[in-house]
């Protein structure tokens, strides 16, 4: 998973092992792998904060990319968090991510200067989903 990182994203944005190691073990934390003919061709983190599902990563290695890898984990992530809207970080300078997200029912809500580090800023993004209010977590 950290070599997918390493090829999905720029330097400084790839989680590390460490960290991979430490979301995969929260007990609130979704992580799902998707493989093609044998090989880790993405992955995604999802989460339940602030009354809503997050999608805290998703990486799709770039030999696979525009094959349906990164649509199919949004939907098995959004699945499986089923509580509050679905939100979301991208960076304001990746038009291919964003066009996916809108494909996917994501709007842009507002942006997130310097979020990826001086001048690279970021865009929040929110997909409304039927049934209100989240459901309360004891």
């Amino acid at each position: 998973m950290a070599r997918l990182q390493e090829r999905a994203f720029r330097p400084g944005l790839a989680y590390r092992l460490s960290t991979l190691i430490m979301l995969r073990s929260l007990p609130w934390v979704r992580f799902f792998v998707a493989r093609r003919g044998g090989a880790i061709s993405g992955c995604v983190i999802g989460d339940w904060h602030e009354g809503n599902s997050r999608i805290v990563n998703i990486a799709v290695d770039p030999v696979f990319r525009r094959q349906g890898v990164a649509t199919a984990l949004l939907a098995a992530i959004e699945f499986s968090l089923p509580e509050g809207d679905m939100i979301l970080m991208v960076e304001a300078d990746n038009p291919a991510a964003q066009a996916l997200y809108d494909r996917c029912g994501y709007v842009q809500t507002g942006p997130a200067r310097d979020y990826y580090g001086i001048g690279r800023d970021g865009i929040w993004m929110r997909k409304p989903r039927p049934g209100g209010v989240p459901k309360v977590r004891v």
